[in-house]
């Protein structure tokens, strides 16, 4: 019996003598520059965030009523204006 637990202890210690060692791994070729895309978030111009004007009147007379309405009508246009104003940055962006 004790012929045969060398055997076996011999067995299992000619693996880890370097019996494995004839087959070497390759190491990966690395590459000497790597090209990583980095994307950051950029605010948008201060001209297209600058708030909406909102015109009050003071008096609830027709002509005050009618010109603050007017007015308030081309704040609303020049706010529409600068909202698509900023969508179309968000366009460029995806276009790419």
């Amino acid at each position: 019996m004790r012929r045969h637990s060398i055997a076996v202890i011999l067995a299992a210690a000619l693996p880890l003598c370097g019996f494995g060692s004839c087959s070497k791994a390759s190491r990966p070729d690395i590459p000497q520059l790597v090209y990583v895309t980095v994307e950051t978030a950029v605010a948008p111009p201060a001209l297209l965030t600058q708030p909406c004007q909102i015109i009050r009147v003071r008096e609830r007379s027709v002509e005050q009523v009618v010109s603050a309405y007017n007015a308030n009508i081309l704040s609303l246009q020049q706010c529409n204006k600068q909202l698509g104003e900023i969508r179309e940055l968000g366009v460029d962006r995806v276009k790419r």
